[in-house]
């Protein structure tokens, strides 16, 4: 912008600079008139000037906010994630847990299923055995009691055969 500003303001001071040269005037007045025009183009200039530094404040009052915009964006972004991260990892933290947690309380649960299932199968081998030992036992009884049946017969038998022998 500068490069144009000093573009115009050169071929204005040319313009003028020529127009006065040529035109049918006095050296007072044209000098006079010279003076008016400088005055005025100085004056023109010093407002461009004006112009220049209140854009240039402005431009630069604007990037100031823009860039501040963008840091408090990038911390508020930066929270966000921060945040966001801290809820996954606390998320990860718990569901680990209660995975160990429910492991723990099934191999508990295993444990105990284990130790039931082994005195149960104590209790009925300890049946099996007692009953074995009274069948064993009433076996045993059944056999003493047809030996005796059997002895006692042929006892008689043998009473028997000699009573007939003896007749």
């Amino acid at each position: 912008m500068s490069s144009k500003f000093s573009s115009f303001v050169k071929g204005v001071l040319v313009g003028l600079g020529v127009g006065f040269l040529v035109a049918p005037r006095s050296g007072k007045e044209t000098r006079k008139e010279i003076g008016h025009k400088f005055d005025d183009l100085k004056e023109q200039g010093m407002e461009y000037a004006d112009l220049a530094a209140e854009k240039g404040a402005e431009l630069t009052d604007t990037s100031k906010h823009a860039a501040q915009d963008v840091r408090e964006s990038l911390v508020d972004s930066s929270q966000n994630l921060r945040s966001t991260l801290s809820d996954a990892a606390q998320d990860v933290q718990h569901t680990t847990e209660d995975f160990v947690s429910e492991v723990g309380d099934q191999a508990e649960n295993a444990k105990e299923d284990m130790k039931d299932t082994a005195q149960s199968a104590k209790e009925d081998v300890k049946d099996e055995a007692e009953d074995t030992a009274k069948d064993a036992k009433n076996a045993t009884e059944d056999v003493e009691k047809e030996a005796q049946d059997t002895k006692e017969d042929a006892k008689k038998d043998a009473k028997n055969v000699k009573h007939s022998a003896q007749n």
